[in-house]
């Protein structure tokens, strides 16, 4: 059996999510049964990634990131009596095989290979993940985070030499370490509760009449959002409103009114949620405010 060779791709970055590197050369060259050897590994796409989306303060596994595929190429020359006669590529990690080719014997090989990452595969990533997204994420922005060197995603990709006419036979090797990304995402701000009131200052018989259009909100956590305030015309004005710790925010209109009214407000959060109902504001009064009133004429129907 001849020596067992073994090259490491470094990690990226978090500033350059992935590796590219071909391993060949004199040491390669020179080895057992093969020559001119060259593994290489080039990322297509995204990176393999983790998503956790935030629930309660707690983060939780989502479904999975974006498609993440690693384009790996195979090359190599037999040497003297020796013959190609397979491949295969599997996680280091979890040392589970994913391609095997056999069967074949060839004097020379140059295949390609191209793996999707399945969110199965990331899976003994997932509570370092989490403790990142607890430890580090925001509430209010989505982050993105690379896991430090050393816990990076690994595949190894090997073929297998083989002396004809003898039994020796021996693999030659390289691994590409691929970093995984995660995103950690804040749970969406939500306005779960919407209240509308109305108060006057003093009679709204008695004009004029000042009246207090008053909204409160409630919210899921901390955060801005807008919404609509809608009088029973159609008309519309648009606000925005942030809540702060205690969840909760208003929002306050002044009225004066010299003469009857009779309207009607509601509010509603952008896009579509929370919503007061309709409140009505109506005013029954006249300029007269004091003296004698005629009195109206009798009914002769009555």
């Amino acid at each position: 059996m001849s020596r067992l060779l073994k090259m490491t791709l470094l990690a990226l970055t978090a500033a350059a999510p992935l590796v590219t590197g071909v391993l060949s050369g004199p040491a390669l060259a020179a080895s057992g049964g093969m020559k001119n050897v060259s593994f290489s590994a080039t990322p297509v796409g995204d990176p393999p990634t983790l998503v956790f989306q935030e629930k309660n303060g707690k983060y939780v596994l989502g479904k999975g990131g974006p498609k993440a595929t690693i384009k790996f190429r195979v090359k190599g020359e037999k040497r003297g009596r020796f013959r190609i006669v397979s491949y295969h590529l599997f996680n280091e990690t979890s040392n589970n095989r994913i391609t095997l080719v056999r069967n074949f014997s060839v004097k020379k090989l140059d295949k390609t290979i191209m793996h999707e990452i399945k969110p199965a595969e990331l899976q003994s990533y997932a509570d370092h993940g989490r403790k990142i997204c607890e430890d580090e994420g925001d509430l209010q922005q989505e982050i993105r985070k690379t896991i430090k060197p050393g816990l990076t995603y690994r595949l190894d990709l090997q073929a297998l030499i083989k002396q004809i006419g003898r039994d020796a036979s021996s693999y030659r090797s390289a691994h590409a370490s691929v970093p995984v990304r995660i995103i950690c995402k804040p749970e969406p701000l939500r306005v779960i509760d919407a209240d509308l009131s109305v108060t006057f200052d003093g009679s709204p018989l008695s004009c004029p009449v000042k009246a207090t259009l008053k909204a409160k909100f409630k919210t899921n956590k901390p955060g801005t959002f807008k919404f609509n305030l809608y009088r029973g015309d159609g008309e519309f004005q648009t606000v925005t409103r942030t809540a702060g710790e205690s969840k909760t925010v208003t929002f306050t209109k002044h009225y004066t009114f010299k003469k009857p009214t009779n309207r009607k407000y509601l509010v509603a959060t952008i896009p579509s949620g929370a919503s007061s109902g309709w409140v009505p504001m109506r005013v029954n009064c006249n300029n007269k405010t004091d003296g004698f009133q005629t009195a109206p004429k009798p009914n002769s129907n009555y």
